[in-house]
């Protein structure tokens, strides 16, 4: 396979970073290991987006019991005055 980069000098810095990450000195090498490294941090993105979510609902699920319990308390404890 061959990969064609044009105007090098302008991705210049972003492609010595990429092979200083995935630890290829060839740039090509380098891509690759990149797109693949990319690939995996967004499926974990995907799975901590999706965990983050079920700990909003259950956060809001806690919070609605709590507010129940503080509604009912305080009902009870007027009803006792």
């Amino acid at each position: 396979m061959a990969i064609t980069i044009r105007n090098v000098d302008k991705h210049y810095y972003m492609i010595e970073d990429l092979k200083q990450l995935t630890n290829n000195k060839v740039t090509t090498k380098a891509l690759i290991k990149g797109g693949y490294m990319a690939v995996e941090l967004g499926n974990q993105l995907k799975e901590e987006q999706a965990a983050h979510q079920q700990t909003k609902d259950e956060l809001l699920k806690l919070k609605e019991v709590v507010s129940n319990y503080l509604h009912h308390h305080n009902a009870l404890a007027n009803s006792i005055k």
